[in-house]
């Protein structure tokens, strides 16, 4: 019954379903992005979603983060989040990883996972994540926001990755300016690629970055291709 109004989508169905379930998503971040991405990947069913955070909730973050409330001040993210998305959807298994991801052990956290959802703001973590996901040949969903405006994009080996195209070397706004939602918008189409992804089946948004400008009510799809240079692809990163 949880599942009836997506298994009678006909790209879905019983298989589509059995297939969700039996997924493993690693979402880096359980913030403004994350709490969308978590949100609707539980209610999907997909079977195992493992969350890495080392973060503690702040007041701050709840003009956005709808997975933590005012009494989940001072709380690990990690344990305010699994509690809201254990009551949510009791069948899936929920995997907390308390701990920073950085290149030295990106690969280490992200294997074994059929698709990645990067849901952090740190330009760093980005690269680190990317770099790994490409090694190791796992699809990842990048998405970022910034005060009303967003975008999602797809990578892997053979597609543009955020390096490609010189955004890691943008200056990063600190603290960086965000509409919550503005974050429920970007966060709900990484969990739409998300979903996609395990399922094989639409458009994916490999070399294709979807941007986002709510001022404006408008979206812009931008075709981005693979630097031969970009460092992240390059042959040390995935032989």
């Amino acid at each position: 019954m949880r599942y009836d109004r997506q298994i009678i989508i006909p790209q879905i169905g019983p298989d589509g379903q059995k297939k969700l379930e039996q997924s493993t998503v690693t979402v880096i971040g359980t913030g403004g992005l994350g709490s969308p991405v978590l949100t609707y990947l539980a209610s999907a069913g997909v079977g195992t979603i493992r969350m890495i955070d080392c973060d503690v909730v702040s007041e701050s973050n709840l003009n956005r983060q709808f997975l933590h409330l005012t009494e989940d001040i001072g709380k690990l993210k990690l344990q305010s989040a699994k509690e809201k998305l254990a009551r949510l959807n009791p069948h899936i298994h929920l995997v907390m990883i308390d701990t920073k991801l950085e290149l030295e052990n990106s690969e280490e956290l992200l294997a074994g996972s059929d698709v990645v959802v990067d849901c952090v703001d740190h330009l760093a973590t980005r690269t680190a994540v990317a770099c790994a996901c490409i090694k190791l040949n796992i699809p990842l969903v990048e998405g970022g926001v910034e005060g009303f405006y967003g975008y999602v994009i797809d990578i892997n080996k053979d597609s543009a990755c955020l390096s490609c195209i010189g955004y890691d070397e943008a200056k990063q706004k600190t603290p960086v300016p965000i509409m919550g939602v503005t974050a429920g918008v970007i966060g709900s189409l990484q969990a739409n690629e998300c979903i996609k992804l395990l399922l094989k089946i639409g458009e994916p948004l490999f070399g294709r970055m979807l941007c986002y400008d709510g001022l404006s009510g408008s979206w812009d799809e931008i075709a981005v291709k693979k630097s031969e240079s970009c460092s992240v692809h390059g042959e040390n990163h995935h032989k």
